[in-house]
Protein backbone atom coordinates (compact mmCIF):
# COMPACT_ATOMS: atom_id res chain seq x y z
CA UNK A 1 0.00 0.00 0.00
CA UNK A 2 1.63 3.68 -1.22
CA UNK A 3 2.70 5.65 2.07
CA UNK A 4 -0.02 8.52 0.94
CA UNK A 5 -2.98 5.67 0.63
CA UNK A 6 -1.86 4.57 4.19
CA UNK A 7 -1.49 8.18 5.87
CA UNK A 8 -5.27 9.01 4.33
CA UNK A 9 -6.26 5.91 5.73
CA UNK A 10 -5.27 6.66 9.26
CA UNK A 11 -5.99 10.10 9.33
CA UNK A 12 -9.49 9.36 7.84
CA UNK A 13 -10.05 6.42 10.46
CA UNK A 14 -8.99 8.93 13.53
CA UNK A 15 -11.38 11.61 12.65
CA UNK A 16 -13.93 8.98 12.40
CA UNK A 17 -12.83 7.37 15.86
CA UNK A 18 -12.62 11.22 17.06
CA UNK A 19 -16.27 12.05 15.89
CA UNK A 20 -17.60 8.80 17.35
CA UNK A 21 -15.69 9.45 20.61
CA UNK A 22 -17.16 12.86 21.36
CA UNK A 23 -20.76 11.44 20.11
CA UNK A 24 -20.65 9.06 22.95
CA UNK A 25 -19.74 11.52 25.26
CA UNK A 26 -22.45 14.04 25.01
CA UNK A 27 -24.58 11.28 24.32
CA UNK A 28 -24.13 8.69 26.87
CA UNK A 29 -25.53 10.83 29.52
CA UNK A 30 -28.26 12.66 27.40
CA UNK A 31 -29.56 9.48 26.65
CA UNK A 32 -28.60 8.11 30.14
CA UNK A 33 -26.28 5.06 28.62
CA UNK A 34 -23.61 3.60 30.66
CA UNK A 35 -22.43 4.48 34.66
CA UNK A 36 -21.42 2.00 37.00
CA UNK A 37 -23.88 -0.29 39.45
CA UNK A 38 -21.41 -0.53 42.24
CA UNK A 39 -22.86 -3.97 44.28
CA UNK A 40 -26.84 -3.60 42.80
CA UNK A 41 -29.55 -5.77 45.04
CA UNK A 42 -32.91 -5.68 44.96
CA UNK A 43 -34.50 -4.57 48.15
CA UNK A 44 -38.17 -5.09 47.39
CA UNK A 45 -41.09 -5.18 45.13
CA UNK A 46 -44.45 -3.27 45.35
CA UNK A 47 -47.40 -4.73 42.59
CA UNK A 48 -49.13 -2.71 41.27
CA UNK A 49 -47.32 0.30 40.80
CA UNK A 50 -44.58 2.25 38.58
CA UNK A 51 -41.31 3.87 38.77
CA UNK A 52 -43.25 6.96 37.64
CA UNK A 53 -45.64 7.26 40.84
CA UNK A 54 -42.50 7.79 42.89
CA UNK A 55 -41.38 11.03 41.38
CA UNK A 56 -43.43 13.66 43.45
CA UNK A 57 -41.91 15.57 46.45
CA UNK A 58 -42.50 13.91 50.10
CA UNK A 59 -42.40 10.34 47.79
CA UNK A 60 -39.20 7.55 48.32
CA UNK A 61 -37.67 5.66 50.57
CA UNK A 62 -37.11 6.04 54.29
CA UNK A 63 -34.90 3.88 56.36
CA UNK A 64 -35.12 3.70 60.04
CA UNK A 65 -33.02 1.47 62.25
CA UNK A 66 -36.25 -0.20 62.70
CA UNK A 67 -37.45 -0.46 59.04
CA UNK A 68 -38.25 0.33 55.41
CA UNK A 69 -40.76 2.37 54.20
CA UNK A 70 -41.85 3.23 50.52
CA UNK A 71 -44.03 6.31 49.81
CA UNK A 72 -45.60 6.84 46.63
CA UNK A 73 -48.44 9.25 45.03
CA UNK A 74 -50.88 8.62 41.92
CA UNK A 75 -53.38 9.98 40.04
CA UNK A 76 -56.97 8.84 41.17
CA UNK A 77 -58.33 8.61 37.38
CA UNK A 78 -55.73 6.13 36.72
CA UNK A 79 -55.60 4.20 40.02
CA UNK A 80 -58.16 2.13 41.53
CA UNK A 81 -57.26 1.08 45.29
CA UNK A 82 -59.04 -2.36 46.32
CA UNK A 83 -59.80 -2.43 50.17
CA UNK A 84 -57.26 -4.11 51.73
CA UNK A 85 -57.10 -5.75 55.62
CA UNK A 86 -53.87 -4.72 56.20
CA UNK A 87 -54.00 -1.44 55.21
CA UNK A 88 -55.55 1.87 57.02
CA UNK A 89 -57.44 3.94 54.83
CA UNK A 90 -56.29 7.56 57.21
CA UNK A 91 -59.13 9.59 55.43
CA UNK A 92 -61.62 7.39 56.30
CA UNK A 93 -60.05 7.29 59.78
CA UNK A 94 -60.10 10.93 59.87
CA UNK A 95 -63.15 11.91 58.22
CA UNK A 96 -65.58 8.76 58.33
CA UNK A 97 -66.44 6.80 55.46
CA UNK A 98 -68.80 9.65 53.71
CA UNK A 99 -65.98 11.13 51.14
CA UNK A 100 -65.39 14.76 51.25
CA UNK A 101 -64.32 16.69 48.43
CA UNK A 102 -60.92 17.35 47.74
CA UNK A 103 -61.43 21.01 47.72
CA UNK A 104 -62.55 20.87 51.75
CA UNK A 105 -59.79 17.64 52.93
CA UNK A 106 -56.53 20.10 51.02
CA UNK A 107 -55.12 23.28 51.30
CA UNK A 108 -52.13 22.18 49.17
CA UNK A 109 -53.17 19.04 46.99
CA UNK A 110 -53.26 21.38 43.72
CA UNK A 111 -49.64 22.27 44.05
CA UNK A 112 -48.35 18.56 43.60
CA UNK A 113 -51.13 17.11 41.44
CA UNK A 114 -52.52 20.62 39.55
CA UNK A 115 -55.92 20.03 41.09
CA UNK A 116 -55.94 16.15 40.24
CA UNK A 117 -57.28 13.98 43.03
CA UNK A 118 -54.62 11.97 44.01
CA UNK A 119 -53.75 9.20 46.87
CA UNK A 120 -50.65 8.85 49.04
CA UNK A 121 -49.71 5.16 49.60
CA UNK A 122 -47.43 3.91 52.64
CA UNK A 123 -46.10 0.51 52.58
CA UNK A 124 -43.26 -0.98 54.87
CA UNK A 125 -40.74 -3.72 53.70
CA UNK A 126 -41.62 -7.34 54.87
CA UNK A 127 -39.11 -10.41 55.44
CA UNK A 128 -40.33 -11.56 52.12
CA UNK A 129 -39.13 -8.44 49.91
CA UNK A 130 -42.51 -7.73 49.47
CA UNK A 131 -43.34 -4.02 50.42
CA UNK A 132 -46.77 -3.88 52.37
CA UNK A 133 -49.14 -1.46 52.39
CA UNK A 134 -50.01 -0.31 55.91
CA UNK A 135 -51.49 3.23 55.12
CA UNK A 136 -53.19 5.19 52.45
CA UNK A 137 -54.58 8.99 52.35
CA UNK A 138 -56.32 11.12 50.19
CA UNK A 139 -54.33 13.73 48.81
CA UNK A 140 -50.54 14.78 49.72
CA UNK A 141 -48.30 13.42 52.53
CA UNK A 142 -44.63 12.45 53.60
CA UNK A 143 -43.19 10.38 55.74
CA UNK A 144 -40.28 11.21 58.65
CA UNK A 145 -38.55 9.23 61.37
CA UNK A 146 -37.15 9.85 64.84
CA UNK A 147 -33.54 9.24 64.98
CA UNK A 148 -34.50 5.79 66.37
CA UNK A 149 -36.86 4.61 63.94
CA UNK A 150 -39.83 3.79 66.89
CA UNK A 151 -41.92 6.68 65.60
CA UNK A 152 -42.60 7.78 62.42
CA UNK A 153 -45.24 10.71 61.43
CA UNK A 154 -47.23 11.67 58.05
CA UNK A 155 -46.83 15.13 57.69
CA UNK A 156 -49.98 15.52 55.32
CA UNK A 157 -51.82 18.85 53.27
CA UNK A 158 -55.37 17.34 54.65
CA UNK A 159 -57.40 19.54 56.96
CA UNK A 160 -58.54 19.17 60.43
CA UNK A 161 -62.48 18.40 60.04
CA UNK A 162 -65.54 19.92 61.35
CA UNK A 163 -63.32 23.50 60.46
CA UNK A 164 -60.65 23.08 63.20
CA UNK A 165 -57.57 25.05 62.66
CA UNK A 166 -54.67 23.18 61.78
CA UNK A 167 -53.25 20.61 59.58
CA UNK A 168 -53.26 17.41 59.88
CA UNK A 169 -50.37 14.77 60.96
CA UNK A 170 -50.29 10.89 62.10
CA UNK A 171 -48.21 9.28 64.11
CA UNK A 172 -47.23 5.56 64.33
CA UNK A 173 -45.19 3.80 67.27
CA UNK A 174 -45.77 0.29 65.89
CA UNK A 175 -44.25 0.59 62.65
CA UNK A 176 -47.61 1.25 60.81
CA UNK A 177 -50.09 -1.11 62.50
CA UNK A 178 -52.08 1.64 63.89
CA UNK A 179 -52.42 5.62 63.33
CA UNK A 180 -53.18 8.69 65.64
CA UNK A 181 -53.72 12.03 64.99
CA UNK A 182 -52.09 14.44 66.93
CA UNK A 183 -53.89 16.46 69.19
CA UNK A 184 -51.65 19.42 68.46
CA UNK A 185 -49.81 20.66 65.32
CA UNK A 186 -46.50 20.12 64.24
CA UNK A 187 -44.37 22.89 64.52
CA UNK A 188 -47.43 24.84 63.64
CA UNK A 189 -45.22 28.27 63.68
CA UNK A 190 -43.68 27.71 60.40
CA UNK A 191 -46.48 28.31 58.27
CA UNK A 192 -45.42 26.68 55.34
CA UNK A 193 -47.21 23.35 53.91
CA UNK A 194 -46.30 20.56 55.76
CA UNK A 195 -45.40 18.09 52.94
CA UNK A 196 -42.48 20.51 52.13
CA UNK A 197 -40.88 20.22 55.60
CA UNK A 198 -37.65 18.53 56.06
CA UNK A 199 -37.38 18.33 59.76
CA UNK A 200 -33.88 17.33 60.88
CA UNK A 201 -34.19 14.81 63.85
CA UNK A 202 -31.04 14.68 66.60
CA UNK A 203 -32.05 12.20 68.78
CA UNK A 204 -35.43 10.52 69.42
CA UNK A 205 -37.37 13.77 70.63
CA UNK A 206 -34.76 16.46 69.54
CA UNK A 207 -35.69 18.10 66.34
CA UNK A 208 -35.55 21.46 64.46
CA UNK A 209 -37.51 22.63 61.85
CA UNK A 210 -37.03 25.75 59.51
CA UNK A 211 -39.00 28.10 57.48
CA UNK A 212 -38.20 31.78 55.89
CA UNK A 213 -36.21 33.91 58.43
CA UNK A 214 -37.83 37.01 59.14
CA UNK A 215 -37.02 40.73 58.35
CA UNK A 216 -38.81 42.76 60.85
CA UNK A 217 -38.86 42.72 64.83
CA UNK A 218 -41.68 42.07 66.75
CA UNK A 219 -43.39 43.42 69.90
CA UNK A 220 -40.33 42.05 71.76
CA UNK A 221 -37.61 43.84 69.82
CA UNK A 222 -36.34 40.76 68.15
CA UNK A 223 -37.10 38.87 65.03
CA UNK A 224 -37.96 35.65 64.13
CA UNK A 225 -34.81 32.94 62.43
CA UNK A 226 -37.17 30.68 60.71
CA UNK A 227 -36.06 28.09 62.84
CA UNK A 228 -37.86 26.22 65.71
CA UNK A 229 -36.26 23.60 68.13
CA UNK A 230 -38.52 20.95 69.78
CA UNK A 231 -38.02 18.55 72.49
CA UNK A 232 -40.33 16.91 72.49
CA UNK A 233 -40.62 15.25 68.97
CA UNK A 234 -42.40 18.52 66.95
CA UNK A 235 -45.36 18.39 69.35
CA UNK A 236 -44.22 21.95 71.07
CA UNK A 237 -41.23 24.15 69.86
CA UNK A 238 -39.98 27.03 70.80
CA UNK A 239 -38.62 29.70 67.68
CA UNK A 240 -35.14 30.87 67.61
CA UNK A 241 -34.61 34.76 68.28
CA UNK A 242 -32.13 36.99 67.24
CA UNK A 243 -31.45 40.77 68.18
CA UNK A 244 -31.80 41.24 64.34
CA UNK A 245 -33.01 40.20 61.08
CA UNK A 246 -30.25 37.34 59.26
CA UNK A 247 -31.35 38.40 56.02
CA UNK A 248 -29.49 40.98 54.34
CA UNK A 249 -31.47 43.37 51.39
CA UNK A 250 -30.21 43.84 47.96
CA UNK A 251 -28.64 47.61 48.87
CA UNK A 252 -25.72 45.56 50.60
CA UNK A 253 -25.23 43.34 47.59
CA UNK A 254 -25.21 46.75 45.17
CA UNK A 255 -22.93 48.01 48.17
CA UNK A 256 -20.38 45.00 47.75
CA UNK A 257 -20.09 45.70 43.69
CA UNK A 258 -20.93 49.32 42.80
CA UNK A 259 -19.42 48.13 39.65
CA UNK A 260 -22.59 46.04 38.93
CA UNK A 261 -25.11 48.33 37.17
CA UNK A 262 -28.50 46.06 36.45
CA UNK A 263 -29.08 43.76 39.45
CA UNK A 264 -32.17 41.01 38.61
CA UNK A 265 -35.22 40.77 40.66
CA UNK A 266 -34.36 37.14 41.76
CA UNK A 267 -32.10 36.04 44.48
CA UNK A 268 -30.85 32.48 46.05
CA UNK A 269 -31.72 31.99 49.72
CA UNK A 270 -31.57 29.07 51.95
CA UNK A 271 -31.03 28.01 55.57
CA UNK A 272 -29.40 24.77 57.26
CA UNK A 273 -29.45 23.59 60.71
CA UNK A 274 -26.84 21.38 62.60
CA UNK A 275 -26.60 20.35 66.06
CA UNK A 276 -23.12 19.47 66.84
CA UNK A 277 -23.61 17.80 70.22
CA UNK A 278 -25.27 18.42 73.22
CA UNK A 279 -24.52 21.85 73.99
CA UNK A 280 -23.51 23.26 69.98
CA UNK A 281 -26.00 24.26 67.36
CA UNK A 282 -25.92 26.36 64.12
CA UNK A 283 -27.82 28.27 62.02
CA UNK A 284 -26.67 29.31 58.57
CA UNK A 285 -28.42 31.73 55.95
CA UNK A 286 -27.14 32.34 53.19
CA UNK A 287 -28.25 34.71 50.13
CA UNK A 288 -26.95 35.16 46.52
CA UNK A 289 -27.97 38.37 44.50
CA UNK A 290 -27.60 38.32 40.52
CA UNK A 291 -26.49 40.71 38.11
CA UNK A 292 -25.25 41.10 35.06
CA UNK A 293 -21.94 41.58 34.10
CA UNK A 294 -20.24 44.50 34.14
CA UNK A 295 -17.37 43.20 31.62
CA UNK A 296 -19.92 43.60 28.36
CA UNK A 297 -19.12 40.14 28.07
CA UNK A 298 -22.10 38.95 28.82
CA UNK A 299 -23.35 36.59 31.57
CA UNK A 300 -24.73 36.86 35.33
CA UNK A 301 -22.56 37.41 38.16
CA UNK A 302 -23.51 36.71 42.08
CA UNK A 303 -22.56 38.58 45.33
CA UNK A 304 -22.70 36.13 48.13
CA UNK A 305 -23.16 36.56 52.01
CA UNK A 306 -23.91 33.80 54.13
CA UNK A 307 -24.92 34.62 58.11
CA UNK A 308 -24.14 31.91 60.84
CA UNK A 309 -26.16 31.90 64.26
CA UNK A 310 -24.22 30.04 66.67
CA UNK A 311 -26.36 28.40 69.93
CA UNK A 312 -25.17 27.21 72.99
CA UNK A 313 -27.45 24.54 75.43
CA UNK A 314 -27.63 26.61 78.75
CA UNK A 315 -30.08 25.06 81.38
CA UNK A 316 -32.50 23.34 78.98
CA UNK A 317 -32.67 26.46 76.43
CA UNK A 318 -30.78 26.96 73.12
CA UNK A 319 -29.23 30.83 73.48
CA UNK A 320 -28.21 33.02 70.60
CA UNK A 321 -24.46 33.22 71.35
CA UNK A 322 -22.68 35.04 68.63
CA UNK A 323 -23.49 36.48 64.84
CA UNK A 324 -21.18 36.82 62.40
CA UNK A 325 -21.65 37.54 58.55
CA UNK A 326 -19.31 36.00 55.93
CA UNK A 327 -19.40 37.35 52.55
CA UNK A 328 -18.34 35.63 49.16
CA UNK A 329 -19.81 32.49 50.75
CA UNK A 330 -23.22 30.70 50.22
CA UNK A 331 -23.59 26.88 51.46
CA UNK A 332 -26.04 24.94 48.60
CA UNK A 333 -25.96 22.12 50.88
CA UNK A 334 -24.75 20.68 53.82
CA UNK A 335 -24.40 17.02 55.37
CA UNK A 336 -22.94 15.14 58.43
CA UNK A 337 -21.62 11.52 57.89
CA UNK A 338 -23.00 10.87 61.98
CA UNK A 339 -18.69 10.71 63.03
CA UNK A 340 -18.05 14.29 63.26
CA UNK A 341 -17.38 14.97 59.46
CA UNK A 342 -19.16 17.68 58.36
CA UNK A 343 -19.55 18.23 54.55
CA UNK A 344 -21.19 21.09 51.65
CA UNK A 345 -21.41 22.58 48.47
CA UNK A 346 -19.91 25.64 48.58
CA UNK A 347 -19.92 28.43 46.57
CA UNK A 348 -16.85 30.90 47.12
CA UNK A 349 -16.95 32.46 43.59
CA UNK A 350 -19.17 34.87 41.73
CA UNK A 351 -20.22 32.15 38.76
CA UNK A 352 -22.47 30.14 40.89
CA UNK A 353 -20.46 26.99 40.57
CA UNK A 354 -19.94 25.20 44.19
CA UNK A 355 -16.94 22.66 45.32
CA UNK A 356 -17.22 20.31 47.66
CA UNK A 357 -15.87 21.18 51.21
CA UNK A 358 -15.38 19.77 55.20
CA UNK A 359 -16.15 22.16 57.78
CA UNK A 360 -13.21 22.22 60.73
CA UNK A 361 -16.10 21.59 63.54
CA UNK A 362 -13.51 23.89 65.17
CA UNK A 363 -13.11 26.70 63.81
CA UNK A 364 -15.83 26.24 61.43
CA UNK A 365 -13.46 27.20 58.55
CA UNK A 366 -14.28 25.28 55.23
CA UNK A 367 -11.20 23.26 53.47
CA UNK A 368 -12.31 22.72 49.73
CA UNK A 369 -11.84 18.98 48.84
CA UNK A 370 -12.32 19.11 44.96
CA UNK A 371 -14.67 19.98 42.29
CA UNK A 372 -17.95 19.04 41.32
CA UNK A 373 -18.44 16.17 38.56
CA UNK A 374 -18.08 17.65 34.83
CA UNK A 375 -21.50 15.47 33.33
CA UNK A 376 -20.06 15.63 30.19
CA UNK A 377 -15.56 15.15 31.18
CA UNK A 378 -13.08 15.30 29.63
CA UNK A 379 -14.93 18.03 27.38
CA UNK A 380 -15.05 21.81 28.54
CA UNK A 381 -18.58 22.43 30.34
CA UNK A 382 -20.25 24.75 32.80
CA UNK A 383 -21.59 22.15 35.49
CA UNK A 384 -23.70 23.21 38.42
CA UNK A 385 -24.14 21.51 42.02
CA UNK A 386 -27.94 20.59 42.67
CA UNK A 387 -27.60 18.27 46.00
CA UNK A 388 -24.75 16.42 47.96
CA UNK A 389 -25.51 13.19 50.19
CA UNK A 390 -23.13 12.43 52.81
CA UNK A 391 -22.57 8.63 53.96
CA UNK A 392 -20.25 7.24 56.55
CA UNK A 393 -18.34 6.27 53.68
CA UNK A 394 -19.09 8.23 50.73
CA UNK A 395 -20.32 10.62 48.86
CA UNK A 396 -23.28 11.70 46.30
CA UNK A 397 -23.78 14.14 44.02
CA UNK A 398 -25.97 15.04 41.19
CA UNK A 399 -25.07 17.51 39.34
CA UNK A 400 -26.11 19.57 36.01
CA UNK A 401 -23.74 20.51 32.84
CA UNK A 402 -24.17 22.48 29.96
CA UNK A 403 -21.44 21.45 26.70
CA UNK A 404 -21.12 24.32 24.35
CA UNK A 405 -19.46 22.63 20.69
CA UNK A 406 -17.26 24.43 19.06
CA UNK A 407 -17.78 27.02 16.43
CA UNK A 408 -15.66 24.70 13.93
CA UNK A 409 -18.01 21.52 14.29
CA UNK A 410 -21.59 23.97 14.78
CA UNK A 411 -20.40 26.42 12.75
CA UNK A 412 -24.01 27.80 11.57
CA UNK A 413 -24.82 29.26 14.94
CA UNK A 414 -24.47 28.92 18.76
CA UNK A 415 -25.71 25.18 20.50
CA UNK A 416 -25.59 24.01 23.86
CA UNK A 417 -26.04 20.54 25.14
CA UNK A 418 -27.15 19.75 28.14
CA UNK A 419 -28.13 16.64 30.75
CA UNK A 420 -27.92 16.19 34.69
CA UNK A 421 -26.13 12.97 36.41
CA UNK A 422 -25.59 11.47 39.67
CA UNK A 423 -21.99 10.71 40.91
CA UNK A 424 -20.50 9.14 43.80
CA UNK A 425 -17.27 8.95 45.75
CA UNK A 426 -15.14 6.57 48.05
CA UNK A 427 -12.20 9.03 48.62
CA UNK A 428 -13.71 12.26 50.25
CA UNK A 429 -14.74 13.92 46.75
CA UNK A 430 -11.35 13.71 45.03
CA UNK A 431 -12.90 11.32 42.44
CA UNK A 432 -16.32 10.79 40.90
CA UNK A 433 -17.86 8.00 38.65
CA UNK A 434 -21.28 8.08 36.99
CA UNK A 435 -24.15 6.51 38.72
CA UNK A 436 -26.14 4.28 36.06
CA UNK A 437 -29.67 5.52 37.26
CA UNK A 438 -32.31 6.25 34.75
CA UNK A 439 -34.70 8.99 34.51
CA UNK A 440 -36.62 8.44 37.66
CA UNK A 441 -33.65 9.29 39.20
CA UNK A 442 -32.94 9.02 43.19
CA UNK A 443 -35.68 7.42 45.73
CA UNK A 444 -33.89 7.62 48.27
CA UNK A 445 -30.41 7.58 50.35
CA UNK A 446 -29.12 5.80 54.09
CA UNK A 447 -26.19 7.42 55.05
CA UNK A 448 -25.51 4.49 57.81
CA UNK A 449 -25.07 1.63 54.86
CA UNK A 450 -23.62 3.73 52.34
CA UNK A 451 -26.91 2.93 50.01
CA UNK A 452 -28.78 4.72 47.06
CA UNK A 453 -32.00 3.66 46.10
CA UNK A 454 -33.56 3.38 42.76
CA UNK A 455 -36.61 2.28 40.82
CA UNK A 456 -37.11 -0.08 37.53
CA UNK A 457 -40.25 -1.47 36.73
CA UNK A 458 -41.08 -5.31 37.36
CA UNK A 459 -41.61 -8.65 35.69
CA UNK A 460 -45.05 -8.96 37.55
CA UNK A 461 -46.64 -5.40 36.72
CA UNK A 462 -45.03 -3.74 39.41
CA UNK A 463 -42.04 -1.76 41.04
CA UNK A 464 -38.95 -3.24 41.76
CA UNK A 465 -36.78 -0.93 44.50
CA UNK A 466 -32.79 -1.47 43.97
CA UNK A 467 -29.65 -0.14 45.89
CA UNK A 468 -26.53 0.70 44.83
CA UNK A 469 -24.05 -0.22 47.65
CA UNK A 470 -21.25 2.99 47.46
CA UNK A 471 -18.72 1.89 50.13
Amino acid sequence: MPRSVFITRLVVGLLIGAALWYIWIIASPKLEIGGASPDQQQLGTLQGLSPYDFGDSGTGVVVTAQGTWLVGRVDDEYHRFEPSAEEVNLTEQLYGKTPKAPQEESTYSGFFSGSKPQTTFVSRLGADGEFKPVARLSGGASLVASADGARVFLLTDLQRPKGADGQVVFSSDDQGKTWTLLADDFFPRIGSALVLLDPYFYSKDEVWAWGLPEEIEDESNSVSTGVYYSSAGGLHSTPIMTPHSLLVGSEYASGKRPDIKQWHDSSDQVTHVLQLDARRAYIWVSQRFWGSSPDDKGGNVAVSVTTRVALTRTAGTWQVSTIQREDGLYITDLGSNGEGRVLGLIDQGSRGQAVVAEMNTTTLAWQPLGEVPNVFSPLAASTQAQRLWVGRDSLMISTYSEHHPPRWLYWWGDANISAGAVFYSRDGGQGWRRLALDDHGVLGFDAASDRVFWAKPSQRDGVGIHTYGLR
